[in-house]
């Protein structure tokens, strides 16, 4: 959106959003090119989409099967698995919806996810505030989670933020941006974008060193590490009195990945991964140049292998888990695929 990649750097100190700092060079790679999409398991598709479309103006690209995939069985725990997936675009990113045909009694007892995870938390859209996004995101039948009323977090800058969950308890965080009260030389090109997707971790110093030798990134952008952030008006967004957070940022390419901790509100792990059909995000598929060498990385970084290559979306996937469980996807398709991170022109900027 509205050059907002840059406008982020000055939004960050104090946001509940951190960003890249202003004039960054976005990072490259040549094994991991950016992130294809993030995966959700709803409930209904026709409902998400239509309500996704309405407030955050994700179009829908794609919509595809999935059955007869030992990779799902292995994923799922179980054999038979089949799902309906709607793939949904923003100018820079997309996700993924998943419904699952009868998903498991573990998935269908598992809790929405807690603000403080564990595990891949909410997905941030920014948006123009003139698109009222957010409260068209409550008109269609999301909830607040913290205060009703979107919060500015540092008065100095023109952002104001809001977490909410949609039906199937998936929270989205969304940044309103007052265009008009930044000094800016042309019009932005879009009102709306994919900000980051967030992880909430017990232990941000292991995840943030898994990711930075996974993408190649040694020195991500970090706040909090010596006295942790807090303030009243970040207790309004995550509806967590006393809240004492620590965060972490990695930009890979076409999207921020965003690292957590709430030292306030411990995070309690799970003893087994979250399973792939429960309602919540499920997944960050990583568009990748060369297959062995993003393994490599996976292994090296310490992670772990769930899944050996297999066929998806015209392409070829394999997938692993980060240190604390996060399902991730490792996936090779062509450029001009629809699945692909490269589809997006200047990375939707």
């Amino acid at each position: 959106m509205l050059r907002v990649a840059t406008i982020l750097g000055m939004t960050a100190l104090l946001s509940a959003c951190g960003g890249t700092p202003p004039n960054a060079k976005i990072p490259t790679d040549s094994v991991i090119k950016g992130v294809n999409y993030i995966g959700a398991t709803v409930s209904d598709l026709d409902r998400t989409a239509g309500l996704y479309d309405a407030s955050v103006e994700l179009q829908t690209v794609d919509d595809a099967g999935i059955s007869e995939s030992a990779q799902f069985d292995t994923l799922a725990g179980r054999t038979g698995v089949a799902a309906q997936t709607r793939l949904m675009r923003s100018v820079n990113a997309q996700v993924r919806f998943m419904s699952f045909a009868n998903p498991s009694a573990e998935a269908q007892a598992t809790s929405p996810m807690d603000v403080q995870g564990p595990g891949i938390a909410h997905v941030c859209y920014q948006v123009d505030e003139k698109t009222q996004a957010y409260q068209k995101f409550l008109a269609g039948g999301a909830k607040h989670i913290g205060d009703r009323e979107m919060v500015q977090i540092n008065p100095q800058n023109p952002v104001y933020y809001a977490y909410a969950r949609d039906f199937d308890g998936l929270i989205s965080e969304i940044e309103h941006v007052d265009i008009s009260a930044l000094e800016l030389p042309e019009p932005p090109k879009h009102q709306y974008r994919i900000r980051h997707v967030s992880l909430a971790t017990s232990d941000i110093d292991r995840i943030v060193d898994f990711y930075a030798k996974f993408l190649n990134q040694p020195e991500p952008r970090r706040v909090g590490t010596l006295f942790a952030v807090k303030s009243e008006n970040i207790d309004k967004v995550s509806g967590l009195a006393g809240s004492e957070v620590e965060m972490a940022w990695f930009q890979v390419r076409n999207l921020e990945l965003e690292i957590f901790q709430y030292h306030s509100h411990p995070t309690k792990d799970r003893d087994e991964p979250r399973p792939i059909d429960a309602p919540g995000y499920n997944m960050i598929v990583f568009d990748v140049s060369d297959m062995e060498a993003a393994r490599k990385r996976l292994v090296d970084a310490g992670g772990t292998v769930v899944t050996e290559s297999g066929p998806l979306d015209g392409g070829q996937i394999m997938y692993g888990r980060d240190p604390d469980g996060n399902l991730i996807g490792l996936q090779t398709v062509a450029t001009d695929s629809v699945y692909s991170s490269r589809n997006f022109k200047d990375n939707g900027t």
